[in-house]
């Protein structure tokens, strides 16, 4: 991001400040989306118990539109057509900053997170930014620390001067001051170099890739974990003591690779799956899937690696040993009947799997058997204590009971709008309009929907 790019986001973030305390704190309007009509009608809200959290709006430059909205360690982010980035607070909505990422006919990823660092690739380059201020830190990355500059320029002065003193003719003209000098001119002229070379990394923003990323990818911190379309999971290190490495799988990866405290998980179209170290290039298990691997793989929060394939087989996975779990099910894997090629959710003990034909189906994490489906359903928004959120065939919000599979609502979606899928199991639902307004819904937990009172009361009427 450019000097004048940075002042203008923290110009940005002042005036949103300024903004919010003017407002006194009202979590429904922030920034200037004030006005703007939610994208499921108010009353359907209400007579569902469901309530706007915020409001905000993103300021979208001239001939632009969101194309996606992405909700990542508490951040939500808005992708421009423009390949501009906007990141908002999750939870209350405040505008913190944006940033120019990519130009025309360039992929752009969602964002690697790790604390509070957000890594974006596209398929040239990989750039890094802190989460609260959008301070570019690829300069982090490349300068070594003093401690570290300190140690090493020394050294490398005493051999640059070795060097020249043997380089230097025996019967050099002139004293032996003369001598000295010109060696001091050279020493001079290595280290102004050197540092040269140190400024120019400090303002260098993005780390160019010598290879084509053709995934999302995961970080550890360390390293930034990338899918290549050549056949490798590419390791960039993110640390001067740290080495990159790379892992051929004999075949494209494009599926996004997950890691845990130990391991980097990642598949690719030859279907073998791998466990592999984080810093170092070993392999601690692989597996063998009959067909390739597209979907992106994903982390149970027992541990579990869950692996789509178009096999039709979602395995899941022992993250430690590589050992297949659901030993209740034929060949311990669950058939879909069909390829799978979008990744598996995973909210407590239930797994939510979508695919072309079957619609939605939920598996028990556990035993990985069919607690029921939904025909109608075709994509994730997210899901809460008691239900799940999901998008019909007919462009409907569906609120659906997770334990009954049952129905409890259903809201029309005006069209056009964007929904981030939200994995954080908050229960709060993220929507976008192509012009950059931005809604937070969720349950009013002070009021029960109509439906589900009717639901309490029915069992009480029964025993009248």
């Amino acid at each position: 991001m450019k000097h004048a790019t940075r002042a203008w986001a923290a110009a940005m973030a002042l005036a949103v400040g300024l903004g919010a305390v003017l407002v006194g704190g009202c979590a429904q309007t922030v920034g200037t989306g004030k006005g703007a009509p939610p994208p499921l009608a108010p009353a359907s809200l209400t007579t569902n118990a469901m309530t706007v959290q915020w409001q905000s709006k993103a300021s979208l430059a001239p001939n632009t539109h969101v194309v996606d909205v992405w909700v990542r360690g508490g951040y939500v982010l808005l992708h421009g057509s423009d390949h501009r980035v906007y990141i908002l607070h999750a939870e209350s909505g405040l505008r913190l900053w944006s940033a120019d990422l990519a130009g025309e006919d360039v992929t752009l990823w969602p964002p690697a997170i790790h604390r509070d660092q957000l890594w974006f690739v596209t398929t040239t380059s990989l750039m890094g930014f802190r989460g609260t201020d959008g301070e570019n830190i690829v300069e982090e990355v490349l300068t070594p620390g003093p401690a570290e500059a300190a140690a090493t320029e020394p050294e490398e002065e005493e051999e640059a001067e070795e060097e020249e003193a043997v380089q230097l003719p025996s019967a050099w003209p002139g004293s032996a001051a003369a001598r000295r000098h010109v060696t001091a001119e050279i020493s001079r002229t290595e280290r102004r170099e050197a540092e040269l070379a140190r400024f120019l990394a400090e303002e260098q923003q993005t780390l160019e890739l010598a290879f084509a990323p053709s995934g999302p990818p995961a970080t550890d911190g360390a390293h930034v974990f990338v899918p290549d379309a050549k056949g490798w999971l590419q390791a960039v290190s993110l640390r001067p003591d740290l080495v990159s490495w790379g892992r051929w799988t004999d075949g494209a990866v494009t599926a996004g690779p997950v890691v845990d405290a130990a391991r980097v998980y990642f598949a690719g179209h030859n279907g073998m799956v791998y466990a592999s170290a984080q810093n170092m290039r070993r392999i601690v298990w692989q597996y063998q899937t009959e067909g390739a691997v597209r979907a992106d793989l994903r982390l149970t929060d027992t541990g579990m690696v869950l692996v789509g394939s178009t096999d039709y087989s979602l395995y899941a996975f022992n993250g430690a040993s590589g050992a297949l779990e659901w030993d209740q099910l034929p060949n311990r894997r669950y058939n879909a009947g069909e390829p799978i090629r979008k990744p598996p959710y995973t909210f407590g003990e239930q797994i939510f799997l979508f695919t072309q034909n079957a619609g939605l189906t939920v598996l028990d994490a556990t035993t990985g058997k069919v607690q029921w489906r939904l025909d109608v359903g075709r994509d994730l928004i997210t899901a809460d204590a008691d239900t799940v959120y999901v998008m019909g065939g007919g462009n409907d919000v569906l609120a659906i009971d997770r334990t009954s599979g049952k129905e409890r609502f259903a809201i029309p979606l005006r069209s056009g709008t964007r929904f981030g899928t939200n994995e954080t199991g908050t229960g709060v639902l993220y929507f976008a309009s192509p012009d950059g307004n931005v809604w937070a819904i969720a349950r009013n937990p002070e009021a029960a929907a109509p439906a589900e009172a009717a639901e309490a009361a029915a069992p009480a009427a029964a025993g009248m």
